[in-house]
């Protein structure tokens, strides 16, 4: 085989394998990008470690176009240098959607907070016979679950995994009493604002919140489902009806 062949092969396999090593760079080129818009404007973000995991994608990705560089122009154990390209490569493409901060922080934890607010509400009705109508029996129904779920269902987090400036974010409450529906326009262009709707015999409501649907804004959005703009608003809502009262 001539020479020309063998480097014409080379370049091939190069450009191949290497093309592996994109997904974990472009991706921790946009982690950095988002640890410096954090730092130099203010906007909100989704709680990460975004300079750390930027540096080990970055540089995993060099590990890769390594491997693929010194596969191809290298003879003795190619093959196997050519694997962990692959397998690398192959891993971060599969781990990159479900591992985007927005995706894999903040949707887990809003979505884990209106599910234990549905769970404590309903407790709280089977005792009162109606859901709590203002701030305070809000508070006190999602402070206090029965005896049988301690240690394995905690009350819903005070904090979000929203920040801004470096702080962490809480959960912040709305009340709208004697509603017909969930509150899905005019809300808060902070993250984490939880609207609790109550109608006017307290026997049903609708909790909506507001969430980011990028890693960093300058405002929120209503939340929707799976975090993405183009799905339903993600809305909690129980009635009377669904809390019927136990025979003794």
């Amino acid at each position: 085989m001539s020479k020309g062949i063998r480097t014409g092969i080379r370049v091939v396999l190069t450009v191949a394998f290497g093309l592996f090593s994109l997904p974990p760079l472009i991706f921790g080129v946009y982690l950095l990008a988002c640890s410096l818009r954090i730092h130099t404007m203010n906007v909100y973000y989704v709680e990460y470690p975004y300079l750390a995991s930027a540096v080990a994608f970055i540089a995993l990705g060099a590990v890769i176009l390594f491997c693929a560089v010194y596969g191809a122009w290298r003879r003795s154990f190619y093959g196997l240098v050519f694997a962990i390209a692959v397998v690398f490569g192959l891993a971060t493409m599969v781990y990159v959607p479900d591992g985007i901060p927005h995706v894999h922080r903040s949707m887990i934890a809003d979505f884990n907070y209106t599910s234990r607010v549905r769970s404590f509400l309903g407790v709280w009705y089977e005792s009162n016979r109606r859901f709590p109508k203002n701030e305070a029996e809000f508070n006190d129904a999602l402070k206090n679950g029965p005896a049988a779920w301690q240690y394995r269902l905690e009350s819903p987090p005070a904090q979000s995994f929203y920040s801004q400036r470096g702080h962490r974010l809480p959960y912040q409450l709305v009340v709208v009493n004697d509603a017909s529906g969930p509150r899905l326009d005019n809300v808060s262009d902070h993250p984490g604002v939880v609207y609790y709707c109550v109608s006017s015999d307290q026997q049903q409501y609708w909790v909506t919140m507001t969430g980011l649907h990028k890693d960093t804004s300058r405002t929120a959005t209503l939340k929707r489902i799976i975090d993405r703009p183009d799905e339903k608003p993600m809305i909690v809502t129980a009635s009377g009806n669904d809390y019927p009262i136990r025979s003794r």
